[in-house]
């Protein structure tokens, strides 16, 4: 289990915890930021599992900017500064500036949710 969440975060191969996820590793350069190997450089997993695969990663991605909207949310309300107007602007300075990452992070954790690790394997 804590492999499985160091390769999300890390952006690496679900099965070996080795191989890149991205061609492109920094979530903010845009420059090749959509390219994603065929298959892990290190085991070979198959990164393009089926045709449209990666249309799953949409509702992890929506489940995390609702989990930064409550964070922005919790986050005023706590500091005691929320106002409408704030909240928005806020909100969505937020969610426009973790986009990049979160788009990477919710295919690698789809990825991740479908595909076994190795280390989960037992002989």
């Amino acid at each position: 289990m804590a492999n499985q969440i160091a390769s999300v975060v890390k952006m690496k191969c679900p099965k070996c915890g080795e191989g890149d996820l991205f061609k492109n590793k920094n979530p903010y350069q845009f420059k090749g930021f959509f390219e994603m190997p065929d298959r892990c450089t290190n085991c070979n997993q198959d990164f393009m599992i089926e045709p449209g695969f990666y249309y799953g990663s949409m509702y992890v991605s929506y489940g995390i900017t609702i989990g930064l909207t409550v964070a922005v949310f919790v986050a005023m309300t706590i500091l005691n500064v929320f106002s409408i107007a704030r909240f928005i602007i806020a909100d969505v300075v937020t969610l426009v500036l973790s986009l990049p990452y979160v788009f990477k992070m919710s295919r690698a954790l789809w990825l991740s949710l479908n595909v076994k690790s190795s280390s989960n394997v037992y002989p």
